[in-house]
């Protein structure tokens, strides 16, 4: 520390410090050559040297980077995005970064609106790409009127006479539909996505189109999810004992909402037709041989091992988040598998002991019960099991990855129980998705330093 003595004009108090750091990783000290650009018409971009051999802990690259100036205690963000390339450069590493890399990710597949001003339009555009709400800041979007919105989207599988009102939605035929597009120019390739011989209609009060978009779509999807258990209920009778007609052919029926969807605002002349989302950029690998990145031995893997790749497969390619934070954990449990603590928690005369002092004063069912639970007190958590598979495997995990995967998990088991869904961001499951593999190819570089048989 300097010597506030030695420093009377305050110059060394006022030196200026680059931080930079890979999701929770502070790697500032093995960092040199960090330059930062940005321009109105381009993404802001970030390059730097990195000496993992300097580094206090390895990165990750799928965490998030972010580059600030720090002095005199105060902090100045200057960069925030992912890394997009490194490279070993002269016994260092060169990582290129670039912001709002998802921008550039992925294509819009037909945008027709109208009305919409420019602040919700920046907004809605960056949602849609996977930018987190706390990464948008645009002004004007709390002016906005708060109104009702006709959220409208095609469905197949079903088919009407008349408007049908079914669990909080309204179905109606082409003629009816056709009215939300008016005032549209609508291109004949969105139009065709568009086009189907019934629609859901639902009614949604909302500040923002989008967040109308939302709520409606997942108003629809839920009333096809009702008629799709109705329509698989085979039971004779309802549970009041009503008796039910049965129609093998109608009820393999599958009715599901195309991607396409319209909304329009009652009062306002907000609206638009889209499809929501984005379409991935298509990527490809060059699988080219001997490749140290693209290892391509691998050794026979038993039952749960190779169910956890499957699952890691899914959780990489669904575009779904929820399917894809289901597929993660699904993986993190194979991969734990039957895992076994070494030092029980309880010795077998203590879960004696307790068996007999809790078990006495009850009977029947009861006592059943209480066995059944001592019986499972030395059955480890998940997270005790987790702990020691990556202590077998040698994989190194941080803390502030742990906490990332535990609140994934939360949310994961929120959604499971009925709980209040909180979607997980894409830069997390990124992420996560990234640990995961991780594990998993620790696990394999072991099997393979033990000597496990190659696979067939």
């Amino acid at each position: 520390m300097s010597n506030p003595d030695l420093d009377a004009l305050g110059l060394v108090a006022s030196r200026l410090a680059t931080s930079v750091r890979f999701g929770p990783a502070d790697v500032s000290v093995g960092v040199s050559k960090v330059s930062v650009t940005s321009a109105i018409n381009a993404l802001p971009h970030a390059e730097f040297q990195l000496n993992l051999t300097r580094a206090p802990v390895t990165p990750d690259h799928f965490a998030g980077i972010s580059v600030a100036v720090e002095s005199a205690g105060k902090s100045c963000k200057r960069f925030a995005g992912t890394v997009v390339s490194a490279s070993q450069d002269n016994g260092g590493v060169a990582v290129k970064a670039t912001g709002a890399a998802s921008l550039a990710e992925g294509l819009i597949d037909g945008f027709i609106a109208r009305g919409i001003s420019t602040p919700e339009l920046v907004y809605t555009l960056a949602r849609t790409s996977g930018m987190r709400e706390e990464q948008i800041q645009v002004e004007g979007l709390e002016s906005l009127a708060h109104e009702t919105f006709e959220v409208v989207t095609p469905i197949d599988g079903v088919s009407i006479q008349r408007a049908v009102d079914f669990a909080g939605v309204r179905f109606i035929q082409p003629q009816a539909a056709a009215r939300i597009l008016t005032g549209l120019e609508v291109n004949p390739e969105l139009t065709t996505k568009f086009e189907a011989p019934v629609y859901a209609l639902a009614l949604v009060t909302s500040q923002r189109v989008m967040q109308a978009e939302e709520e409606g779509l997942a108003r629809i999807d839920l009333a096809l999810a009702w008629l799709t258990a109705r329509l698989r209920y085979g039971y004779a009778t309802l549970p009041d004992g009503q008796p039910l007609d049965f129609d093998r052919r109608e009820s393999f029926a599958r009715p599901v909402r195309r991607q396409a969807v319209a909304v329009r605002g009652l009062t306002t002349t907000r609206q638009w037709v889209r499809v929501p989302g984005v379409t991935p950029e298509p990527h490809t690998v060059n699988l080219a041989p001997d490749s140290a990145r693209l290892q391509p031995h691998l050794p026979r893997l038993g039952f749960k091992d190779r169910y956890a790749f499957m699952a890691l497969a899914r959780a990489a390619r669904e575009i779904d988040p929820v399917s894809r934070l289901l597929a993660l954990w699904e993986a993190i449990e194979f991969y734990v598998g039957d895992t076994k603590v070494d030092s029980p928690l309880f010795t077998e005369d203590e879960r004696e002991a307790i068996s007999k002092a809790a078990a006495t004063p009850f009977k029947g069912l009861q006592r059943g019960r209480i066995k059944d639970v001592i019986g499972r007190l030395n059955d480890a958590p998940l997270g005790v099991r987790l702990k020691v598979a990556l202590s077998r495997d040698a994989v190194t995990v941080s803390k502030g990855e742990m906490d990332l995967l535990w609140t994934l998990r939360d949310k994961r088991n929120a959604i499971v129980h009925g709980q209040d869904i909180l979607i997980p961001e894409t830069e997390d499951l990124d992420f996560a998705t990234s640990i995961v593999s991780r594990m998993l190819i620790f696990r394999v570089f072991r099997l393979t330093e033990e000597g496990a048989p190659c696979a067939r």
